[in-house]
């Protein structure tokens, strides 16, 4: 059943949202203009840029978000969607479709729970995906990660240069140690999560940022004062 007007997403035309999927590997791809979708998601036009910036702010505590504003829906129509698109496979009425234009990333959000429901890139017709690995995401508006950096690698200068790489491409970001770790021959850089504010989703997708692996506190390891410790390996060189 087709939608009044007054209840189509105020969402920019250029953005292709996820109702044709294309598996690509690991991730997951999809492309389709928007007005396509308008049918099936809703969003109300009042309050929307407040509704985003709060949304934004529950959402950045669960996982790294793009530095831009979400363009956000709300779900309608979840039974038809499933249907056809196994993005929104485990979605309901009501959940938050929040998209990122420049980032090329969707996330659906169930407020009600405070949790992240499905998290996929998108590309447009003839535009590439953008890889994985690479560091385009940071932390959303408002927030503040206070980071640890310790060298493991035995190698001069590793830090240094992994700030470097952390302020160019993070905002929102407090480097507030920079020493050498206990042991040297850390092949791998590991990212620990000290605070308990911090999601293990959001540990785990900053890790894969940066090529990283996951690690707890090793116990010759003083504990430092920040939400993350980054202990550099010979990966970083």
């Amino acid at each position: 059943m087709k939608m009044k007007k007054e209840h189509i997403p105020v969402i920019m035309s250029g953005i292709f949202l996820i109702l044709s999927m294309i598996g690509i590997g690991s991730g997951v791809y999809f492309y389709r203009q928007y007005r396509t979708s308008e049918e099936k998601l809703k969003n109300p036009n009042q309050a929307a840029k407040q509704e985003s910036k709060e949304l934004m702010k529950r959402v950045g505590k669960l996982m790294i978000l793009p530095f831009e504003e979400a363009q956000v829906a709300t779900i309608a129509d979840a039974e038809t969607l499933k249907k056809t698109q196994a993005f929104f496979q485990d979605a309901k009425d009501n959940d938050k479709l929040l998209i990122f234009p420049d980032a090329k990333k969707a996330i659906i959000y169930r407020p009600t729970a405070n949790v992240i429901i499905n998290v996929a890139p998108f590309i447009d017709q003839g535009n590439p995906a953008t890889g994985a690995g690479e560091m385009q995401s940071a932390l959303g508006q408002g927030q503040e990660l206070k980071i640890a950096l310790r060298n493991g690698s035995g190698v001069v200068g590793v830090t240094k240069k992994l700030e470097e790489d952390l302020k160019a491409k993070m905002q929102n970001i407090t480097i507030t140690e920079k020493d050498n770790a206990k042991r040297t021959d850390y092949e791998k850089t590991v990212v620990i999560g000290l605070s308990d504010t911090l999601s293990k989703t959001f540990i785990q997708q900053f890790a894969n940022e940066l090529s990283a692996t996951v690690s707890t506190l090793p116990p010759e390891e003083p504990k430092p004062v920040a939400d993350l410790l980054i202990i550099a390996g010979k990966d970083r060189k």
